[in-house]
């Protein structure tokens, strides 16, 4: 059973984003103050050295009434920290630099398209046994156009996120074999706004499941408070589907890429 699981949720995911692609409702953005998204993204992490590490996220999110559809493509490297004996250094264990870019589909208003570049670093933090805290700083700089103007519009921001995986020690029972529940929460602080998609705080429970062949599927069931356009906040709530791939074994550092460079794009 547990090798059918992917090609389900991978048909369930496609028929719910082809429903949203076809779907025509007219809301108009501005006056929503709650709502519901779908998120489904891809992830593809390589092993480039023994220190190097690459995960590209490629990934659709829609809203609920049809107001935008979202495309983006992001990929991120991971450095992992050699110096260890610095006792201030030592906390971070890694160092990461991405960019990407991101279209968005509206519905009643100009296509919008970004592009972004990210820099940041995580401090692993032991807490008991099965809880390990992993926070992660980025520093996104966001480049903006709306396809009605012939300008751009440049945004920077702080993004701070807090996240564990708890799993099991020892499987009592079989079907627990390869489920865990990540958990996260991020804030993010304006250091200069764009025109939209200013995000102030997300919350992230969900439950995953690995596959022996390293492939992994979770889903979250979000909260995040965003502020849309310069005067507009809305509250959303938001289905999340991540897939990852898990390649071949050998390409696989679990302390790196397993759950480190699990970070929200």
């Amino acid at each position: 059973m547990p090798k059918y699981v992917g090609l389900i949720f991978s048909i369930l995911a496609f028929f719910t984003v082809l429903h949203k692609l076809t779907a025509q409702d007219d809301a108009v953005d501005e006056d929503l103050q709650v709502n519901q998204q779908f998120w489904l993204d891809y992830n593809h992490p390589t092993l480039l050295s023994e220190t190097q590490s690459i995960r590209t996220e490629i990934s659709f999110r829609t809203i609920d009434p049809n107001i935008y559809n979202r495309f983006q493509a992001i990929s991120t490297v991971a450095f992992k920290n050699a110096k260890k004996e610095n006792k201030l250094l030592g906390l971070i264990s890694s160092y990461q630099l991405g960019g990407g870019a991101i279209y968005t589909q509206n519905t009643s208003e100009a296509d919008n398209f970004e592009l972004r570049l990210s820099q940041g670093f995580r401090v692993i933090i032991p807490t008991v046994k099965l809880i390990t805290l992993n926070n992660y700083v980025r520093l996104e700089e966001r480049f903006q156009k709306q396809f009605k103007t012939q300008s751009w519009n440049s945004g920077y921001r702080l993004r701070y996120q807090i996240s564990t995986n708890i799993s099991w020690a020892k499987h009592y029972l079989k079907f627990t074999e390869g489920f865990y529940f990540p958990l996260k929460a991020e804030v993010f602080f304006n250091l200069k706004k764009v025109d939209r998609f200013n995000d102030v705080l997300r919350i992230s429970p969900g439950v995953g499941y690995k596959l022996k062949n390293n492939w992994r599927y979770e889903l979250f069931v979000i909260y995040n408070s965003s502020r849309i356009a310069e005067t507009n906040n809305t509250n959303d709530f938001i289905l999340r589907l991540r897939i990852y791939n898990g390649g071949k074994k050998s390409q696989v550092l679990e302390e790196q890429i397993d759950f480190q460079l699990d970070d929200e794009n």
